[in-house]
């Protein structure tokens, strides 16, 4: 499929220039002014003053969408968010994704990436996506649960990577050559041939498990996963495998909202402490639906309530409320992974090879 304006690529097929505008556009998430959220870091009982580029960590260390059947659909959210944020910087810019069929190494630069071991280095560090010479107290640490250095409007102490030689597979082959406790492997095309939504989803979200421990130390950290940039080619590669599932030919009603999910459609919110939460596809997506919706009008079942658990997050609290005013802020009006705009599956350049798609089928952000 040629390559088109507006569609997710491979990162390590685009241009110097295409890799460059998408580097550029989230450090200016970070570093541009008016880019950050309002408020100040000393607010209560919210945080504000919150970069766009932070405010995705605090978003993923809010909730506890892992292991269940809204795994996939609340990153695809994400991502889809992430990726308007972007465009805000440059509005030609796609959330591109590592193919972890490939080996990354050239993507470790300090031109784009950064270091693939130790420190992640520039153009990460110069841009205070981190910060180990911090001279205050104003600091966010690296044990996830350090309740006196969490504030997400600081910047992390250190950000690191420990990636392995080779591919995602390469790696993982490797592995289950030199040990005893062998661990399963999908292809690409194990994953897009899968029958059911809960199949598929358990070998999609099993590699991006992989993934995240063979890019290792930050990453590797679940808790604070979303401080590293690279966390969404990761993730942006998860989403193409579930659109390439979504989109075969044949396959027609996994477009559709109400046959997509199969025997998990009515899935519900389960469980009350991490990590024994379980985020159905009823479940309302957080933290962007706020805390204790439907408010004051009854506009969903009793059942679709938000995520058990979850923490506020400005604006989607007090005193910005943004998903009380669909009228004001149409994109933030809460949904559940029934919504159309979840379900619809986003144009990338390619899928795995072997099978037929509907690429005129597939949304475009």
């Amino acid at each position: 499929m040629s390559a088109k304006l507006g569609v997710r690529k491979n990162v390590l097929q685009v241009s110097d220039d295409e890799r460059n505008d998408l580097r550029d556009a989230i450090i200016a998430l970070n570093v541009d002014p008016k880019f950050r959220f309002s408020g100040n870091r000393d607010d209560t009982p919210f945080v504000g003053g919150v970069t766009y580029w932070f405010k995705q960590d605090e978003i993923h260390q809010a909730t506890h969408v892992h292991r269940g059947p809204a795994f996939l659909t609340w990153h695809r959210e994400l991502c889809n968010r992430f990726e308007r944020l972007l465009r805000l910087v440059n509005p030609i810019v796609s959330l591109h994704y590592w193919n972890w069929n490939e080996d990354p190494k050239a993507l470790f630069t300090n031109k784009f990436m950064g270091n693939s071991q130790g420190e992640a280095g520039d153009p990460w560090a110069s841009a205070m996506f981190y910060n180990p010479n911090v001279a205050s107290e104003n600091y966010r640490g690296i044990d996830p649960f350090d309740l006196e250095h969490s504030n997400p409007a600081d910047p992390p102490l250190i950000l690191t990577r420990e990636r392995q030689d080779g591919s995602l597979i390469e790696f993982l082959i490797k592995y289950n050559e030199e040990h005893q406790d062998k661990v399963p492997i999908y292809s690409d095309k194990e994953i897009v041939e899968s029958d059911t939504f809960p199949e598929m989803r358990s070998k999609l979200e099993t590699m991006h498990n992989y993934a995240h421990g063979y890019i290792g130390g930050t990453i590797g950290d679940p808790h604070i996963s979303f401080r590293d940039p690279f966390v969404f080619l990761i993730h942006s590669n998860v989403d193409r495998l579930f659109s390439a599932w979504q989109l075969r030919k044949g396959f027609e009603w996994r477009l559709k909202p109400e046959e997509v999910y199969g025997e998990e459609k009515n899935t519900q919110a389960l469980g009350s402490t991490h990590p024994y939460i379980i985020v159905g596809i009823n479940t309302m997506l957080s933290p962007w639906c706020g805390v204790g919706y439907p408010y004051e009008k009854e506009v969903l079942k009793a059942e679709q309530g938000e995520e058990p658990g979850v923490n506020d997050v400005r604006p989607w609290t007090y005193p910005e409320n943004w998903h009380r005013d669909p009228d004001r802020y149409p994109d933030e009006r809460p949904k559940n992974s029934l919504d159309k705009s979840i379900v619809t599956p986003t144009l990338y350049d390619s899928f795995p090879d072997g099978f037929e798609y509907n690429y005129a089928k597939a949304g475009r952000l």
